[in-house]
């Protein structure tokens, strides 16, 4: 079985975070790391290999020339081999444009089971799965707590309201997963070691047969208008006293548009 697990370098959850005047997320390489959601991914691909003599895990990547150190941190979790697709015109790149990219990546790595994070640290869009398996004509089996494979069909079981949903589908599929599905491993001594030996390939848009017009800040359909940072700050308010008690909280809720 063919396994590929679509990752995505973001920033530290925990790094200083600032745009630039075109309102794009500035990103420094010291800053970097796989996003925290895909490393589930990334954990379901080797348990799904090691379920599964003679299965292979790809990691597939989009992003700058940088992010091969990146990869290759996913790759010490373990996994056979990576590959990055980088390109200057691919700046700027919003939801859309990247699934097409990956799309076409993967038509040409080839695939069975493809695995994704159900969203970005960066930007919890969480709509990549979905437009890839639509680009690529392919079943989605979206936000699994669970993931078997017999044969040639995919299972997973999706959290509901009450209990959970199954749902199935035909190989060559994409599954999208949620924290719930696993605990990720941490990378051994061995494992980092051995991830600097493993193969990584670089396509360019041009390998991919993709138009620089059609990605990129060129082809985004959605812009940035402007951000500004949470406000951390409460403001409390304490009455003393029974008499009026009831009415303030009233009319508190109501100021608030609870009620």
């Amino acid at each position: 079985m063919n396994i590929v697990v679509c990752m995505k370098e973001t920033p530290s959850t925990t790094a200083e975070k600032s745009f630039s005047p075109d309102m794009r997320l500035e990103r420094r390489k010291e800053d970097a790391i796989p996003n925290p959601f895909d490393e589930y991914a990334i954990e379901e691909g080797l348990r799904q290999q090691e379920k599964h003599a003679g299965s292979t895990v790809t990691i597939l990547c989009m992003g700058p020339a940088t992010a091969t150190d990146t990869v290759r941190k996913a790759l010490a979790m373990g996994g056979d081999r990576g590959v990055l697709v980088s390109d200057d015109a691919l700046a700027g790149s919003d939801a859309i444009s990247t699934a097409h990219v990956l799309a076409a990546a993967l038509k040409k790595i080839g695939f069975d089971l493809v695995i994704f994070g159900n969203a970005a640290a960066d930007a919890y869009g969480g709509i990549v799965p979905s437009a890839t398996a639509e680009l690529l004509g392919a079943p989605l089996l979206s936000y699994a707590s669970k993931l078997d494979v017999d044969g040639s069909t995919a299972t997973i079981e999706r959290q509901a309201d009450i209990g959970y949903n199954t749902v199935a589908a035909p190989m060559p599929t994409l599954v999208s997963v949620v924290k719930a599905i696993n605990e990720p491993r941490y990378p051994s001594m061995k494992g980092i070691m051995a991830s600097k030996k493993k193969p990584l390939d670089t396509f360019a848009l041009a390998d991919l047969g993709i138009d620089p017009a059609t990605v990129g800040a060129a082809g985004a359909r959605e812009k940035a208008l402007s951000a500004e940072k949470v406000s951390t700050q409460r403001k409390g308010e304490i009455f003393i006293g029974n008499e009026g008690a009831a009415d303030r909280v009233v009319a508190f809720l109501v100021e608030q548009k609870v009620l």
